[in-house]
């Protein structure tokens, strides 16, 4: 083999190896791009689970004032309901 078809070789099998490289490296860093993005929508989501789950909470406590007698009377009288006189 001549000194000039080695180097021609050698050239080859690093300009592949550059490409490879580099193509991998491209992808790596797209999938930790991606992973980046997803992580911030499944915290944004956890976010609004907890949020949802306050107003719910909220609202089991207004159900019940709305279901006892005095808060059924007092929206009663906030829609327009007047007692009778005794």
């Amino acid at each position: 083999m001549t000194q000039e078809k080695t180097k021609r070789i050698i050239t080859a099998c690093v300009s592949a190896a550059t490409v490879l490289l580099i193509l991998l490296s491209s992808f790596l860093i797209y999938q930790w791009i991606t992973i980046a993005v997803k992580d911030k929508r499944i915290k944004e989501k956890e976010k609004e689970i907890a949020r949802l789950e306050q107003i719910i909470e909220k609202g089991e406590e207004s159900v019940e004032f709305y279901e006892s007698l005095y808060g059924k009377e007092w929206l009663a009288i906030h829609n327009g309901w007047v007692r009778p006189e005794e």
